[in-house]
């Protein structure tokens, strides 16, 4: 490549790099503007600093997608995903009107595995992911992948990394939640008076008719065989293909959401972000389903749905907008789930198979070289 070549690939990611920053901080701007216009009557000032901490959160999520994706892909779609996600309703609902801080543990957990598979810090990585789950427990699903990332292998048989980064993370867990737990602080004690099954998910339809049956066994007895669908499927696909570490963290969260047979609106947002370091066509639809959910039941025009959950299933619309959208985001969530999974399988089987695939003539306008992935439908992220 000339010098005249190499100035302008430079001058170009340069002014994509400054586009997403740009588009960035005018959402964070509108975010604000939201924030301070329609301000709770009664509020406290925390209520501001939450939003303003969670939009803040969103910004930085935004600049590390782009950062993430700009070495694995073309910097045109790094900068249009990061653009996708920085407009997302979903996020303006959850952060700019609820302030939620499941946004801030998104941006923290990215953070950790940014610091752990590009930049070879597995002490501040699990510094990092310790302080998103103190914000969320949530977090704690995406830990068996990363430290499937740092676990041992044939080519790198040294563990410490494994131990820095392990240590780290039990260390900032014990930080964060050990002084609240003495304490008995209240904040611990969120969200424990639901009074059964209710929400935007298909627990709808199952919470009713039988509200111990299905829906109830997830809920409760049910829930670790979620989780193990959740985790067991995005370990063995990075263990497998180290370089799909993000995907897998995405898949890790999707999986619970699509599962789980009743979610309150606020869980909405947790596959978001990663989402877009997989796929970012089936991310956008995703977004549109979700943010119409959220927008319809979540913000102040909407039917007062509690942003939590924690409502009685016969205190659940039944039918309506809210009713559709809710199910459509779910129908969304498992077919995107079911891609992952069908993913899995196949970079699984082609990893364990030591025969070189079969030459085959590449689709006209298709990528060649080390960048391609096996399968497109869900995510094409080498490292």
């Amino acid at each position: 490549m000339g010098t005249f070549e190499r100035f302008t690939t430079k001058t170009h990611f340069n002014s994509l790099k400054r586009l997403v920053v740009l588009v960035g901080l005018a959402v964070l701007a509108a975010k604000l503007a939201v924030t301070a216009i329609w301000a709770v009557p009664g509020g406290s000032p925390l209520d501001l600093l939450a939003r303003l901490a969670a939009s803040v959160a969103d910004l930085g999520a935004v600049l590390l997608v782009f950062e993430v994706l700009r070495s694995r892909r073309p910097a045109n779609r790094a900068a249009r995903s990061a653009v996708l996600l920085a407009v997302s309703p979903a996020l303006l609902v959850a952060s700019g009107i609820h302030g939620d801080p499941a946004g801030i543990a998104v941006a923290l957990l990215l953070l950790g595995m940014y610091l752990l598979v590009d930049q070879q810090a597995p002490l501040a990585a699990g510094i990092a992911v310790g302080v998103a789950a103190r914000v969320d427990p949530l977090v704690l699903v995406a830990a068996p992948v990363a430290l499937a990332v740092v676990f041992p292998r044939r080519e790198r048989p040294d563990g410490g990394a494994l131990r820095h980064f392990g240590g780290a993370l039990v260390a900032a867990l014990l930080a964060g939640w050990v002084p609240a737990l003495a304490w008995g602080w209240r904040s611990q004690q969120a969200g424990a008076g639901g009074d059964g099954p209710g929400g935007l998910g298909p627990g709808w339809l199952l919470a009713r008719p039988v509200d111990e049956g299905l829906s109830g066994f997830l809920l409760g007895p049910g829930r670790p065989l979620v989780l193990a669908a959740a985790v067991v499927p995005a370990v063995l696909w990075v263990r497998h293909r180290p370089g799909r570490a993000y995907a897998a963290v995405g898949l890790a969260l999707l999986a619970p959401l699509a599962l789980t047979p009743a979610w309150s609106p606020r869980e909405l947002v947790w596959p978001l972000v990663f989402g877009y370091l997989g796929d970012a066509r089936w991310a956008s639809i995703y977004a549109a389903a979700a943010g119409a959910a959220l927008l319809w039941t979540s913000a102040w025009w909407g039917p007062g749905l509690p942003w939590d959950g924690g409502v009685a299933p016969v205190a659940v619309p039944a039918g309506g907008r809210g009713a559709a959208l809710g199910l459509v985001a779910w129908a969304v969530l498992v077919v995107w789930l079911g891609l992952g999974w069908r993913t899995v399988a196949v970079e699984s089987r082609r990893a364990r198979d030591p025969s070189p695939p079969a030459t085959e003539p590449a689709p006209r306008g298709a990528h060649a070289g080390p960048g391609t992935s096996p399968s497109r439908r869900f995510v094409s992220l080498p490292k």
